[in-house]
């Protein structure tokens, strides 16, 4: 039995799974930007979230950053937009292992 089977037999639960179409992921390509923005909105609410990714992305000209770019901003450029120590140390210590481990998009 799949988890949508087992689901569909709660009343609730089971009336929107059988008027919803299932969702399709996406793949993302940029591994690193998505393990920041994880890292970002963690224990934030959703707006909160996508206003500290929004001025993330303005650091970059509102491009997508390389792990390079991640890890050559300074600890104090990642606390002005809102980041904790911990987080904006978490989001350089993620371009770190990216470069270290030469991981690539495939």
């Amino acid at each position: 039995m799949n988890y949508i089977d087992h689901l569909s037999k709660d009343k609730k639960l089971g009336k929107v799974l059988r008027t919803q179409e299932p969702a399709t992921l996406r793949q993302r390509k940029n591994i690193c930007l998505r393990l920041c923005a994880s890292i970002m909105s963690q224990q934030l609410s959703t707006k909160v979230a996508e206003v500290i990714f929004k001025r993330f992305l303005e650091l970059y000209g509102a491009a997508e950053p390389t792990p390079q770019q991640i890890w050559d901003t300074p600890l104090e450029t990642l606390r002005g937009i809102g980041l904790s120590n911990a987080k904006a140390s978490y989001v350089q210590n993620v371009a770190r292992f990216v470069i270290d481990n030469k991981l690539s998009t495939r």
